[in-house]
């Protein structure tokens, strides 16, 4: 996939259930993929999927929009807002992303904007 469809695709994942967030984690997350921000590191997609399932928790109904998608050698940046339930924007912010042999996101390391 491309990198667009492969940032859109993960950024759905934060707002889906449960019983669907592995399977599009292993489409998106390399094997050994990481996932850190200003909260700490999560190491390893069970783990990222408890992590999203307590966002969802903080922020009931919100999910996220790529805005923008830059990529070269291997390394992608995607700028993305944080969308409240009625589709206001509460939060901007930055992704950067390394990428596996095989196009899926190893490394994700997020950048949150007020």
């Amino acid at each position: 996939m491309s990198p667009e469809e492969l940032w859109n695709r993960y950024s759905a994942i934060w707002s889906a259930p449960a019983e669907r967030r592995g399977g599009e984690l292993m489409a998106c997350l390399a094997d050994d993929a990481t996932y850190c921000d200003p909260n700490g590191l999560v190491e390893g997609r069970e783990a990222l999927s408890g992590y999203m399932g307590g966002f969802q928790e903080s922020a009931p109904g919100c999910t996220f929009r790529i805005n923008s998608v830059a990529h070269h050698n291997g390394r992608s940046l995607s700028n993305w807002q944080m969308l409240g339930p009625d589709g206001s924007a509460l939060q901007d912010g930055t992704s950067f992303g390394e990428l596996s042999d095989d196009g899926r996101l190893r490394t994700i390391t997020g950048f949150f904007f007020s």
